[in-house]
């Protein structure tokens, strides 16, 4: 049964709320990237299972797209480093904003790093403690695996592209907090909604794919159906203490194994072509200065390259699975289909082709 949300519309981050405004409901979440791929999806979630669920909104047109239920918490990133900010007191923060595709360089640290610095800082300012604090980092914040294992929490992060390093730092800030906290580190995520898979959705619909040439590459994925269940298992987490953990499906793929379940996924063949790291590797400097003169959004640099080009990026959920008893259920092909038929449905992907006959993806 859904609960009637806490009047928080129109909320100033100046002023604050008395504890007697508060309507009690089964977990007061804030939320902040709530309007984007994740968030959307997370939102929708705790509101369908009668959570009360404040968002920090930068941009009035994007939260139409959440619930009605949502309360919005107008402000961004740059609030929590003002220390008149009062935020609305609640039991559980999830902080998923942040920057994956730059426009410059400086910006996955200023977002990804320092901005976390301050949200920490502003919540160490409340007249409220959170009973625990959620930290979206990334896999990239561990680095690539070893060719011969995946990850666990147990090895030290070694990041090698500037995203990573900014998570892992604030990892670091996170780990520092005086209350509970959370870090998940998901690997490549999928599901409608996402701007970055989209693109691999299109090319797959174009009938063409691409590779780093050499040796396939192993990844770990993840359905955002299933991430948000591991993230709803640490927001009703009640222990004490602080954990990290994996959230990736337990069987990785490779990227010739990806390119073959996005041409089942929309529906046509198509042929996956090596690309040769030095093409890569100028395509990756030239897409940031070429977005920023023809205005359009950038989806490929130094950080890119640096990903796509590792050996393997692997990870093992296990201790996700052992300790709050979460196991992801969309394997590949299932969530990529889920993610076609998103895309479809808000016209972002062309209707599956009626032909018969096996598709296939072909090197």
């Amino acid at each position: 049964m859904r609960r009637t949300p806490p009047f928080w519309r129109g909320f100033s981050p100046s002023t604050g709320l008395g504890a007697a405004e508060w309507q009690a409901s089964a977990v007061r979440v804030f939320v902040t990237g709530a309007t984007g791929f994740i968030g959307q999806h997370l939102c929708r979630r705790l509101i369908e299972r009668g959570d009360d669920v404040v968002a920090l909104i930068r941009t009035p047109q994007k939260a139409a797209a959440l619930p009605d239920a949502v309360a919005r918490f107008a402000g961004d990133l740059s609030t929590f480093a003002d220390e008149r900010t009062a935020l609305p007191p609640c039991d559980v923060v999830v902080h998923l904003a942040g920057v994956v595709a730059a426009q410059r360089l400086d910006e996955y640290e200023r977002i990804n790093g320092d901005a976390v610095a301050d949200l920490m800082k502003c919540l160490g300012r409340q007249r409220w403690t959170p009973k625990r604090v959620l930290f979206a980092s990334s896999l990239a914040a561990a680095g690539p695996s070893p060719g011969h294992r995946a990850w666990t929490e147990d090895d030290a992060p070694a990041p090698v592209d500037l995203y990573g390093k900014a998570k892992a730092r604030a990892e670091l800030v996170v780990r520092e907090a005086p209350f509970a906290t959370t870090i998940f580190r998901p690997p490549i995520v999928f599901g409608p909604g996402d701007e970055a898979s989209l693109t691999l959705f299109r090319a797959a619909a174009r009938g063409i794919g691409f590779r780093v040439a050499g040796a396939a590459q192993r990844i770990s994925f993840i359905d955002v159906r299933d991430l948000v269940d591991g993230i709803l298992c640490m927001t009703d987490d009640r222990r004490a203490g602080s954990f990290v953990y994996f959230v990736g499906h337990e069987t990785p793929t490779d990227v010739p194994s990806l390119w073959r379940e996005l041409a089942r996924a929309v529906g046509r063949s198509n042929i996956v072509v090596p690309v040769p790291r030095w093409l890569l590797y100028v395509a990756a400097h030239v897409s940031p200065a070429a977005s920023s003169i023809f205005g359009y959004k950038n989806q490929l640099d130094v950080k890119q390259y640096q990903q796509m080009t590792a050996p393997a990026f692997v990870c093992s959920s296990e201790r996700l699975r052992a300790h709050l008893g979460w196991t992801a259920k969309y394997d590949l092909a299932e969530c990529l289909a889920y993610a076609a038929a998103g895309y479809r449905a808000l016209s972002l992907l062309s209707p599956a082709p009626s032909a018969n006959g096996p598709r296939q993806a072909t090197t």
